[in-house]
C-alpha cells in the first residue's frame, strides 16, 4: 500500500508535525500526566504501556499536497529527517493518509497530529516556528510535499474501545483508514450516539478476535465555537489493509442490522473517504520508519 498524495499547487506557508497515533496514551485520564510521562518515557527509551479508551485527546488534521519530486522514498527520507530535527515532547503521535478513491471529498492528503490538549498543541508551534532547521527541513523539501499549517483544524478525540483489541497496527506500519462526516438527527446527540457505541462493542465482542487482524475505531467530535459545515463528529474506522475493511463491511451488514439501524437513528452520515496510512511517529519506537 503506497502513499500517494495528490500532487497540486503548493503553499508556502510550510508547518508538517505529522498524524495522530492510534496507540496514543496515557496510563491515566490526567492530560498533564499523559504528556509528562510520554516524554519522559519516549527519552528513557521505556516501553510505553498505553490506554487510551476514554480518554480525550486534541487531535489536528493539516491539508497537504504533493510536489514535482513525490515517491514513497523521497517522503521516507522527508519525515525520517523530521523526526531527527527534534519532536516537541508533547506529541503523542504522527501518521499521514493519502487518499484512495477519486470519490472522496477531499482531494488532498492529511497528517494528523495527537496531542493532550490545545494549549500544548499551540505551544509546540510556537517552538517549531522558531527553529532554524525547521524553515530549512521544509525549504528542503518543498518540492516533495507542502503542508497548510494555517489551514490546519482540530477535534477532539477518544477511543471508545481499546485499539489494539483485535492486535497491533501491521509492522510495515501500513494500515487503510475510512473518515464518514456525521451529523445529528434532529432531538439527537452525544448521549445516544454513546449508547449506539455501546451496542457496537457489544457486536464486536461476539467475533472471534483471533479470526480478525488489526482494527479500531475512534471518534473525532466538533471543538464549540468551531465551524465544522454542520459535521457534528467524524467516525474513523482503521483495518490492516482495505482488504480486511471491505471484509469487516461485509460482515457487519449481514450480522449487526440492529447496530446499524441504531447508528441510522442517531446520526446521518456521508461516504467515506479513504485512505492509504502510514505511521510517521511512534512514541513508544520514535525510530520508527
Amino acid at each position: 500500500m503506497g502513499l500517494e498524495f495528490k500532487r497540486g499547487n503548493m503553499m508556502r506557508n510550510i508547518f508538517m508535525i505529522g498524524a495522530a497515533c492510534f496507540v496514543l496514551a496515557a496510563c491515566s485520564g490526567n492530560n498533564d500526566e499523559i504528556s509528562s510521562t510520554a516524554a519522559t518515557s519516549s527519552e528513557a527509551g521505556v516501553e510505553l504501556a498505553w490506554d487510551a479508551v476514554d480518554n480525550v485527546f486534541y487531535n489536528e488534521f493539516i491539508p497537504c499536497t504533493a510536489g514535482p519530486d513525490f515517491s514513497q522514498v523521497t517522503v521516507d527520507e522527508m519525515v525520517g529527517e523530521w523526526r531527527a530535527n527534534g519532536l516537541h515532547l508533547d506529541l503523542l503521535g504522527a501518521w499521514g493518509y493519502a487518499p484512495a478513491s477519486e470519490d472522496n471529498q477531499f482531494d488532498n492528503g492529511w497528517w494528523e497530529l495527537g496531542w493532550a490538549s490545545k494549549a500544548e498543541a499551540d505551544a509546540a508551534w510556537g517552538q517549531w516556528a522558531e527553529m532554524d532547521n525547521a524553515a530549512a527541513w521544509a525549504a528542503k523539501y518543498e518540492n516533495v510535499m507542502v503542508c497548510d499549517g494555517e489551514g490546519r483544524f482540530g477535534w477532539d478525540f477518544k477511543f471508545y474501545r481499546a485499539p489494539d483489541s483485535f492486535g497491533p497496527t501491521p509492522e510495515s506500519g501500513e494500515f487503510a483508514s475510512a473518515f464518514m462526516a456525521c451529523s445529528f438527527n434532529e432531538d439527537k446527540g452525544f448521549d445516544d450516539l454513546d449508547a449506539s457505541i455501546s451496542m457496537y462493542n457489544t457486536w464486536l465482542d461476539s467475533l472471534d478476535a483471533d479470526s480478525i487482524n488489526f482494527y479500531a475505531y475512534g471518534i473525532y467530535s466538533a471543538v464549540p465555537g468551531t465551524d465544522t459545515d454542520g459535521v457534528d463528529y467524524f467516525w474513523g474506522n482503521f483495518h490492516e489493509s482495505f482488504d480486511s475493511m471491505k471484509a469487516g463491511s461485509e460482515g457487519f451488514e449481514a450480522t449487526g442490522g440492529d447496530v446499524m439501524a441504531a447508528f441510522g437513528e442517531v446520526a446521518t452520515c456521508r461516504n467515506a473517504d479513504i485512505y492509504n496510512s502510514k505511521v510517521f511517529f511512534d512514541p513508544t519506537n520514535p525510530d520508527f520508519s
